[in-house]
Formats: C-alpha cells, sequence, structure tokens
C-alpha cells in the first residue's frame, strides 16, 4: 500500500489536472502564435511544452481565412490572464504577446476541430524526375523541428557555358547571397546552387544557409600544396581556404569599411568545413557589424555561405554542426509538398525551383482583395524548365493545404474571367480551368488537390501549345 500511494498521487497530478480550455464562461487565454498549418502548430506547441509552457490548438475561420492559434490558459478574469501572460512571457522570454477574448471570436472558433480537421500532412508522391545533383544538395541542408523554411530556391547549372542564356531564370531567382556574390558568376563554377531562409517557429529570427556544388573545373586558382609540402609543411586544408578565401575577398572588395575582418575557422559537420568568417562595419555612422561564413568542405566538393542578422555567431555554427544528418529539406512540408509535386517524368531540362511564404505584402499588392489576403501565410512556389522545341515555360503552385479552399479560391478566378474577352474555360482532366486565347497561351491555370496551379509561357519565345500545357498538367503529382 506504500507503494502504491505515491504512484496514485503522481497519476493525480499527471491526468486528473486537466488543462483549463478557452469557453463563454472562461473567456480569456494568452495567444503565443498563430499560423496556417495544423502542423506547424503541432510544432509550436511540443517546442512550447518542452520549455515548460502548457498550451493548445484552437481553429478560428475569419476573413482571412483559417488560422489555428496557439494559445495557454483560459482564465475569467483579465486581472488573471494578465498575470498568467507576464509568467509565459519570462518564461519563453517573448514580449508583448496577446490576450484574446474568446467571446469576440466565439461563432468563429472550433476548440475541438481534430476530427473534422481536412489538411494533409503530406502529398502522395514519388521522386520527381530531376538530375541526382539536386537531391545531393537537398540532404545536405540542417533538419531542426524549430524551424520553419520561410523561403528556398534550387538552381540547376549547365554543363557547358554556352548554355548559360537558357538557364537565365537562374541568375534571375531572388536570392540572400552574402554582398559581392552575385548568381551569374557563381553559377559558373557550379554544378547547383541552392540556398534556405530559415525562420524561428517561435521568436521569429532567421538565418541565411547558401549551399554550392563546385564544379571540378571551377577555375578558382589553389595552390599545389603537394608540392610546397615537400619543400616546407602546410596545413591540410589550405585548398579548402584557397576556394574560401576567393570568395571571402569578393565580399570585402564591395566597399571601403571602416571595419574588416577576416579569420579561419574551421567547423566539423559530416565532414570538415573550413574557410573564414569575415566581419564588416557597413555603416559609418551605426555600430551595426554583419558577418559572414564562407566554408568549403574537406573534398572540396561544397561550398557553404551563411548569415543571420539575429543569431549569435554560436548558434550560427551549431546549425552548420548539422549539415548532412538527417533528411535534410524532406523534413520540411513546406518544401516536401511543393517539390514532390513535380513530374516524375519529364523531357525538359529543370532550370530551377524557388519557394517563398507570402506575407501581408502580397496582399496588399493586390489591394487587398479577400482572396488576397487568404493566400497570406501560404507558400507559392515557381518551378522553370526549358526545352528546345519549347523554349522556357513555368510552373506555379499555391499550396493552400486543403482542397475546400483551393476551390473558393479557383470560383473566384473564374468568376472574374467569365466576362473577359481574352480567356476560356477548359477541362483541365476533369476540373474546369481558365485559359488564355492565345496560340501559345499566357497560362493555363487551374485547382486540384490542396493546390491552385498555373503553367506559363515564360515569354514571347516560349512555344506551349495548350495541348502541352495539360500533357504536363497531367504529369504533376497533385493529391486529388
Amino acid at each position: 500500500m506504500k507503494n502504491i500511494l505515491p504512484i496514485a498521487f503522481m497519476l493525480f497530478l499527471l491526468f486528473g489536472c486537466t488543462e483549463k480550455q478557452v469557453s463563454t464562461e472562461i473567456p480569456y487565454t494568452v495567444q503565443i502564435k498563430q499560423i496556417r498549418s495544423y502542423y506547424k502548430a503541432l510544432d509550436i506547441e511540443k517546442r512550447l511544452e518542452g520549455m515548460g509552457v502548457s498550451t493548445y490548438i484552437i481553429s478560428e475561420a475569419t476573413e482571412d481565412g483559417d488560422w489555428y492559434r496557439i494559445v495557454s490558459g483560459a482564465e475569467k478574469s483579465l486581472a488573471d490572464i494578465q498575470e498568467l501572460k507576464e509568467k509565459i512571457q519570462n518564461k519563453i522570454g517573448i514580449d508583448d504577446l496577446e490576450i484574446i477574448n474568446y467571446q469576440t471570436i466565439e461563432s468563429n472558433v472550433i476548440v475541438n476541430f481534430k476530427q473534422d480537421l481536412k489538411e494533409k500532412k503530406r502529398i502522395t508522391s514519388v521522386k520527381p524526375d530531376l538530375p541526382e545533383k539536386i537531391f545531393n544538395i537537398i540532404d545536405k541542408f540542417p533538419a531542426d523541428g524549430n524551424f520553419i523554411v520561410k523561403s528556398f530556391f534550387i538552381v540547376n547549372c549547365p554543363d557547358s557555358l554556352k548554355d548559360m542564356r537558357d538557364f537565365r531564370e537562374g541568375y534571375n531567382v531572388n536570392h540572400d547571397l552574402p554582398r559581392g556574390i552575385s548568381m551569374k558568376p557563381l553559377m559558373k563554377r557550379s554544378e547547383c546552387i541552392a540556398e534556405v531562409i530559415y525562420e524561428d517557429n517561435l521568436f521569429e529570427d532567421q538565418i541565411t544557409i547558401d549551399i554550392i556544388q563546385l564544379k571540378k573545373d571551377h577555375g578558382i586558382e589553389v595552390s599545389d600544396h603537394n608540392q610546397m609540402a615537400s619543400m616546407f609543411p602546410v596545413k591540410s586544408n589550405s585548398q579548402q581556404h584557397d576556394i574560401a578565401n576567393y570568395f571571402a575577398e569578393l565580399i570585402l572588395a564591395t566597399d571601403n569599411y571602416s571595419f574588416e575582418d577576416k579569420v579561419e575557422i574551421s567547423i566539423s559537420s559530416y565532414q570538415n568545413f573550413s574557410g573564414y568568417k569575415v566581419t564588416l562595419k557597413p555603416s559609418k555612422s551605426k555600430d551595426i557589424y554583419r558577418t559572414y561564413f564562407v566554408l568549403v568542405s574537406k573534398d572540396l566538393r561544397y561550398l557553404v555561405f551563411s548569415q543571420s542578422t539575429k543569431k549569435t555567431e554560436d548558434e550560427i555554427i551549431e546549425i552548420i554542426e548539422h549539415l548532412g544528418s538527417g533528411e535534410g529539406l524532406n523534413s520540411y512540408d513546406e518544401f516536401y509538398n511543393a517539390f514532390y509535386t513535380l513530374p516524375s517524368s519529364i523531357d525538359d531540362a529543370f532550370i530551377c525551383f524557388s519557394t517563398h511564404k507570402l506575407t501581408s505584402r502580397y496582399a496588399k499588392s493586390k489591394g487587398y482583395a479577400k482572396w488576397a489576403k487568404e493566400m497570406v501565410g501560404h507558400w507559392v512556389t515557381s518551378a522553370h524548365f526549358y526545352g528546345e522545341e519549347k523554349r522556357g515555360y513555368n510552373i506555379s503552385l499555391f499550396d493552400l493545404l486543403k482542397n475546400s479552399k483551393v476551390m473558393y479560391i479557383e470560383d473566384l478566378y473564374i468568376q472574374k474571367h467569365k466576362s473577359s474577352s481574352s480567356t476560356y474555360e477548359i477541362d483541365v482532366h476533369g476540373i474546369t480551368g481558365v485559359a488564355s486565347k492565345d496560340r501559345y497561351p499566357h497560362e493555363l491555370s487551374w485547382g486540384e488537390g490542396r493546390h491552385s496551379i498555373a503553367i506559363n509561357n515564360s515569354d514571347r519565345k516560349s512555344r506551349l501549345f495548350i495541348e502541352d500545357m495539360l500533357r504536363l498538367a497531367s504529369l504533376m503529382q497533385l493529391d486529388n
């Protein structure tokens, strides 16, 4: 009996005291975060539990679309919820958390929503028909449940420099490379280039990581250290430093800074990375410094850049140490549900693929149209291809998470174009779509599964017929 009583008491503590949840009677709660995806909300909830903060998730249908709110506690009075808010802020280090009054949003909130959850964590897909080097670079990125992928791109580089113009969508991609590093010259030295901007799912600070697979004949001068070693000792990572130094000097050459520093650094990851930590002071009036990591792998195949305005140097190093571990970018649903829509079989050359999360700027650019506001918080993707006959074309996707939202957005889009003389409705394998009336249509758009999709001729030289677009539509890996 003596042994049973302590166990019973612990079970009471664990299961007897259920977490209070908001209701009409106890309407006040603390909102820590809101996000579009339930599965991203789960990641945040799990993280907060590890920090000692008990939370739960409620769903709200707003005029801007559905949101999942990660909240904590429930109290009858503002004084009590304010006290809880301050405790949570002190515990997790976030200021100005929001207090929610359930009574003001009750008509739109579902507390017990899981039985009606429509969002699917991942699409059903197979490996897209792309060069193996693309998957090699995807695997190199660190995986961390505390991050979301805010944006990323992957650029395939041509084998021959004479084909660079055909790959121009690659060097025109938006990027966050270090100052002094340009895409087109970098593509000439590379097999492929990928960049990810990670965002902390709770604190929202960001870190950029670029991984570049260098060509064997990249053209950067590297000393013959084997010959030098016969005359005097040299470091085993000297060739790594030669390559890294080339790019470090490009960064420093962008201006005559009041403060410049270039320090050798080595980081142990899936293999040794050596190079330089470059620090400079961009403004003469502001006491702000920028630091860039420029690293090269021991086998001289991979170049890595990393930077962050908020993460500490130790935090950046810790993230770089996880290169090549786990499943890389495939660990992130927001990547997987975009990248793995690409066809499992395609004849044309893959140029580039880019994705970013839409912010309120997108809604503003569309005049705050209702459909545009519903897009905010979702990811938009663009994939570019090139063929000798078809020339350049691209496929764009909006991941709206649920088919019901896709149908709503598509209905609005179709209604908008019904009165247009330049477009017509078309059957896209059993789904109503919209196409432009051109010999080479500017666009074919439709909604399927969780995605709104558009296939476009990139420019006036592109040569996709509507039949080509419909064939591409049938090859896309989209969940119905």
